[in-house]
């Protein structure tokens, strides 16, 4: 990677986690996004990351490419983080429907509670996740699907 594209990268490892964050960047373009996928393809393919972590902490808005880029990954057996996400990168959509928290700051990208079932059958479960008001008790995890899921 050219020392240009470094001076803009924060890079971490903590054992089999790798942590990345661009340099207090609010919004992300192309470019941004290319040189994710380039330092995430790198840490992934060649140095053989198995969980992977982006920093958030300065960003206020995420191209939808880069759920659709991680999520490629997941499908592939990746684990995902994102770390301490601002309160409107939290809101975005595909944000809300697949990260799930796992202590403060900290996100796995999960879709297990809707992996099997069909197209159709997911987005009822997200459209009853996001418009209906939950029971104190029970989390968006917890929300049953009334369907069973496809094949069964």
């Amino acid at each position: 990677m050219n020392r240009k594209k470094r001076q803009r990268l924060n890079l971490i490892t903590d054992g089999q986690l790798a942590i990345v964050a661009l340099d207090n960047i609010e919004i992300w373009d192309g470019a941004d996004l290319a040189l994710l996928r380039e330092v995430l393809t790198d840490l992934i393919e060649r140095e053989r990351y198995h969980s992977i972590a982006v920093d958030l902490k300065t960003v206020k808005y995420i191209p939808s490419g880069f759920f659709g880029m991680l999520y490629e990954w997941y499908e592939n057996g990746i684990d995902i983080q994102l770390h301490s996400p601002q309160p409107n990168v939290e809101q975005m959509l595909w944000f809300r429907m697949f990260f799930r928290s796992q202590n403060a700051g900290t996100f796995f990208l999960n879709d297990e509670a809707v992996r099997h079932h069909t197209p159709g059958q997911q987005v009822e479960y997200h459209k009853q996740e996001f418009t209906t008001d939950v029971d104190p008790g029970k989390t968006p995890d917890t929300v049953e699907l009334n369907a069973q899921p496809a094949g069964s």
